[in-house]
């Protein structure tokens, strides 16, 4: 196997990876997971409950935006815990959304809906959405210690 010199070695033993169809009944069951992973790698008891909240409305954005509520489709999860922070990617292959139809509510204007955006944008230090791949979504996440 040819080595590269200037290739960047990813610590595997840092990264955890989840598989999981896009049925609302493993989302209780994926914010578990991200909330113990988190407390296990030395974040606090607020921030795991950050974590676990953002990751949960942004699975639910999938199903619901991505993949038009059809339960039976993929979602990645991909947590690199590095020194002073994680790095939360979720991957998805349903529609591309259209940024400028992307709403982040203000929390005095109160809905049942839309305060997913509003949460992932005030409980991260980071986050963007990659939409370069041809098909799907990357959403990227970061939470420093």
């Amino acid at each position: 196997m040819k080595e590269y010199k200037n290739t960047k070695k990813r610590d595997y033993e840092n990264i955890l990876r989840l598989q999981i169809p896009s049925h609302p009944r493993y989302l209780s069951l994926t914010r578990s997971f991200v909330f113990n992973a988190a407390r296990d790698n030395g974040f606090s008891l607020y921030d795991s409950a950050d974590i676990r909240l953002i990751v949960g409305e942004a699975i639910q954005n999938i199903i619901k935006h991505a993949y038009l509520n059809q339960y039976d489709r993929p979602i990645f999860l991909d947590l690199y815990f590095l020194k002073e922070k994680l790095e939360i990617r979720i991957r998805d292959y349903g529609i591309k959304s259209k940024l400028a139809n992307m709403k982040s509510y203000d929390i005095s204007d109160y809905r049942e809906e839309g305060l997913g955006l509003y949460l992932i944008r005030k409980l991260t230090d980071h986050y963007f959405l990659d939409q370069s791949m041809e098909i799907g979504n990357q959403l990227v996440l970061m939470k420093k210690k």
